[in-house]
C-alpha cells in the first residue's frame, strides 16, 4: 500500500488519534476558545452547505460551494480543525494540525480527482480548469435552489457538529477544573 493510499484509508483513525493527543496537549483559555469557536463554526457551516449539494459518485457537484472550490467539504474540515487547534491554545498542536492536514488531504484530493476523471471525464476536467482546488474563488454568493437538506442528513453531517460540541465541553472542563496539559508551547 502506497503512503497516500494509507493516509487516505486511515484518515479517520488518524483524526481520532489527533483528538486524543489534542485533549492531552490542550491548555484552553477563554480568549483562545472565543477565537477558535467562530473559526470552527465557519467550517461547520461550509460543510453543511456542501453536504446539501453533493451526490457522491452519481453527479458532478458544481453548484453552491462547489462553484467556489472543488473541495468545500475539506475546506470546512480545515476550518473545524484549525478552530479546534486554536481553542487548545498550543502552538505545537496548531503546527501539527497544519502539517498533518496538508499531507493527508493533498493525497486524498489527488486520489479523488483521479476517480472523478474516471467517472465524469471531460466534464470534470472542464470544471477543474475553472474552479480552484482548495482556496475558494472570491465572488458574490449565489443562492442556488439545488440545496437539499435531505442530503445533509443522509451524509450524517450532524456528527461533525456533535464532535465539535464535545470538544468544546472537554476544553471547558479542562479550563474550569484546571486539568493537566502537556503542551510545550
Amino acid at each position: 500500500m502506497k503512503i497516500n493510499e494509507f493516509l487516505s484509508h486511515y484518515r479517520t483513525k488518524f483524526g481520532f488519534a489527533f483528538a486524543l493527543l489534542f485533549t492531552v496537549m490542550a491548555k484552553p483559555s477563554v480568549i483562545w476558545m472565543a477565537i477558535g469557536i467562530p473559526v470552527g463554526l465557519i467550517g461547520l457551516m461550509i460543510r453543511l452547505w456542501a453536504s446539501g449539494y453533493i451526490k457522491k459518485n452519481k453527479a458532478l457537484s458544481t453548484e453552491g460551494p462547489y462553484s467556489y472550490t472543488r473541495n468545500p467539504l475539506y475546506l470546512g474540515s480545515f476550518f473545524i480543525g484549525l478552530g479546534v487547534s486554536i481553542m487548545g491554545n498550543c502552538v505545537t498542536f496548531v503546527v501539527l494540525f497544519l502539517l498533518a492536514f496538508y499531507f493527508v488531504y493533498s493525497s486524498v484530493i489527488r486520489d479523488e480527482e483521479k476517480r472523478l476523471i474516471e467517472l465524469f471525464g471531460g466534464s470534470f476536467l472542464d470544471y477543474k480548469s475553472k474552479v480552484p482546488c482548495f482556496f475558494p474563488l472570491i465572488k458574490p454568493v449565489r443562492i442556488s435552489k439545488d440545496f437539499d437538506i435531505r442530503l445533509v442528513v443522509k451524509h450524517e453531517e450532524y456528527n461533525a457538529w456533535l464532535g465539535f460540541i464535545a470538544i468544546i465541553v472537554i476544553l471547558y472542563l479542562k479550563y474550569h477544573f484546571h486539568l493537566f496539559y502537556l503542551c510545550p508551547l
